[in-house]
């Protein structure tokens, strides 16, 4: 147990956030109230690695391009590396972003095990301008690889409360930026501006909520980009659309949904509903192939995806783990077994 303490990580001063209008009685607010119908919940999970960690993964090995420091040279204007799941290597207007780096299993000590080890190890990681994380789920924010990085990456942008969380793990408070809803941040000519999500947080049974989710928008190199997090579908999308006009490409996730809760993840015909809210000229999805989150089969949603995509010609880009991806990307599909 004292390794799952360790990696819970320090809670905020509930003070700070007292004026807020989405801050309530210590917690934070979802923008829409999040829905469970345990009545409604299909499929097995299989959270335990002992227990069938294979559960609904593929049935032979993705196909994947392995990584490590050789594979990176200078940061580009825009390139992507999709790490599973929601973990990504983002370089953009020269600056190199690290996006909820999760490296290993998706909870504490052998829980929520990948179908697949990382396509990139820690010490494989190229330098690192900027970690950015979403929230403090455990499959959005490890614990072990941010120790690692806390002398190593030049900043981190972090929704606010999390400060909390990464302070306690060895990042120093002087290379924070902690964002609220509607917060900015610009940071090696890069712009990062943090927006809602329909989501909550937690890392033990008794702080749920206590820190703030968000999602991104991220502009650099004459490209704006939205960076989902994790999200149910909601009118925030068509608000967020609205304000910013249209997105270049929207890293939007499309997995984990379960109709036991049908509003805290996305399902894949979603996805492709928030890509027109939003006004997404693309989609490259995120959330998805690494875990069995959603108690469903991996590729469920990507192919529920890729069917709402055709039909309504909405184009989704599906790069492979690991993959170089950049605008003049041609997906071949490969999630079909």
């Amino acid at each position: 147990m004292a390794y799952v303490y360790r990696d819970i990580g320090a809670l905020p001063e509930p003070s700070r956030f007292a004026n807020l209008r989405y801050y309530k009685d210590g917690q934070f607010i979802s923008p829409e109230p999040i829905l469970y119908y345990p009545e409604r919940r299909t499929g097995k999970v299989g959270y335990f690695g002992h227990f069938g960690p294979s559960i609904n993964g593929p049935r032979s090995p993705m196909p994947r391009v392995e990584l490590g420091k050789n594979s990176f040279g200078e940061p580009e204007n825009f390139a992507y590396y999709w790490l599973g799941h929601s973990s990504g290597i983002l370089e953009l207007n020269g600056a190199r972003i690290l996006i909820d780096p999760v490296l290993k299993n998706g909870g504490p000590l052998f829980l929520v095990p990948r179908f697949e080890p990382s396509v990139i190890s820690k010490k494989e990681l190229p330098d690192i301008d900027i970690v950015l994380i979403t929230h403090d789920h455990y499959d959005h924010l490890e614990a072990d690889t941010i120790r690692y990085l806390a002398d190593k990456a030049r900043h981190f942008i972090v929704p606010l409360g999390v400060d909390s969380r990464i302070i306690s793990w060895g990042v120093p408070k002087d290379k924070i930026t902690a964002l609220g809803w509607g917060e900015d941040a610009e940071l090696f000519g890069v712009k990062f501006k943090a927006r809602e999500a329909v989501h909550y947080s937690m890392r033990w049974t008794n702080d749920r909520d206590k820190t703030l989710w968000v999602s991104y928008v991220i502009e650099g190199a004459g490209l704006r980009l939205f960076w989902s997090g994790d999200s149910g579908y909601g009118k925030h999308f068509g608000r967020i659309g609205d304000e910013f006009g249209e997105f270049d490409v929207a890293f939007l996730e499309l997995d984990a949904s379960n109709p036991g809760w049908p509003n805290t993840h996305m399902f894949g015909n979603e996805a492709v509903r928030a890509s027109m809210d939003l006004k997404a000229k693309r989609i490259v999805p995120i959330h998805w192939g690494v875990f069995n989150l959603g108690a469903n089969a991996w590729n469920e949603n990507i192919i529920k995806a890729a069917n709402e995509a055709k039909q309504l010609g909405v184009r989704l880009d599906v790069p492979k783990q690991g993959e170089r991806y950049d605008l003049n990307y041609q997906t071949q599909v490969w999630w079909e077994e």
